[in-house]
């Protein structure tokens, strides 16, 4: 199964909505990065460590990972790190079907990734 195959499949499974409406949105509005052994979808937004929340309103400072799918070694993360269109202060992503919001320093995150 490709990446771009487990990406459907899983939010298909996991939300409501479709992967075809939320591919819509980060291709208008987003990063979609896709090899033969990663898939990942990202977009930037404001994140608020107090409340560990995010919204649109005010200047992003993070980049949120919605989805992300890889086979073999290959680590997504580190993939989005090196295709994302400029650092941010935050990386932040959800696991594995749950709605809280992990969130990294981009600079701590960036060190982890290039280590592993």
């Amino acid at each position: 199964m490709t990446p771009f195959d487990k990406a459907i499949a899983w939010q298909n499974e996991h939300s409501t909505e479709s992967f075809e409406e939320i591919l819509g949105w980060h291709l208008g509005h987003g990063l979609v990065y896709t090899t033969p052994t990663t898939f990942l979808l990202a977009h930037e937004t404001h994140y608020n460590p107090e409340t560990n929340d995010m919204n649109y309103d005010s200047p992003p400072n993070a980049w949120f990972v919605q989805l992300a799918a890889a086979t073999g070694c290959a680590n997504p993360i580190r993939e989005f790190m090196r295709v994302a269109t400029r650092p941010q202060k935050w990386a932040i992503w959800c696991r594995r079907n749950s709605f809280r919001l992990h969130a990294y320093p981009w600079n701590a995150l960036a060190r982890k990734v290039r280590g592993a």
